[in-house]
């Protein structure tokens, strides 16, 4: 049985994406770079944004698991 805490944070704020999780910190400002940016309606190419975290920091996340939270994100802060 999950956590009802955490439960209540999930139906608080939504589902919660688990991409940033898989994070590091060493790639961590390229993705707060690329989520400000999404942000504040600039559109980036997902397949580029995961072969970037895959060749430089050899995180796989898959293309549409970017295109997924990144649609999330932007409809988030409309």
């Amino acid at each position: 049985m999950k956590d009802i805490n955490e439960l209540l944070a999930e139906a608080e704020t939504g589902k919660i994406s688990r991409i940033s999780n898989r994070i590091t910190e060493e790639a961590m400002p390229f993705w707060e770079g690329c989520e400000a940016k999404v942000i504040n309606g600039v559109q980036l190419k997902p397949y580029v944004v995961s072969r970037l975290l895959k060749e430089n920091f050899n995180i796989k996340i898959s293309e549409s698991a970017v295109r997924n939270h990144f649609l999330n994100l932007a409809d988030s802060n409309v």
